[in-house]
């Protein structure tokens, strides 16, 4: 749609984060999640080895630090945002060790 020139409101915005969620983003932020707790847990081996597999499978620390980036932006229920920020701070620190 952007390609043709169409402009993308918010809602339309949401509707295709949603879909993509449906259709195995959730999964995926919360695999990358799970790896980037795993890596700041201060076992350097875990680490190596983590970083070891996304080389191995065709994948890198770029990729997941798109994907959680994308997750910290979109991340709450829209109610809290006091939480929101504290959620997005702590991701954020956690993919500077990534």
């Amino acid at each position: 749609m952007v390609r043709r020139g169409e402009i993308i409101d918010d809602a339309m915005d949401d509707e295709f984060y949603l879909r993509r969620l449906d259709a195995g983003l959730f999964v995926l932020q919360l695999l990358c999640y799970i790896m980037v707790e795993i890596c700041n847990a201060g076992v350097p081996q875990l680490q190596q080895r983590i970083h070891q597999i996304l080389n191995l499978r065709g994948g890198s620390v770029k990729i997941v630090r798109h994907i959680m980036r994308e997750y910290a932006e979109n991340i709450g229920d829209g109610k809290s945002e006091e939480f929101k920020e504290s959620e997005q701070k702590r991701i954020m620190e956690l993919l500077e060790n990534f």
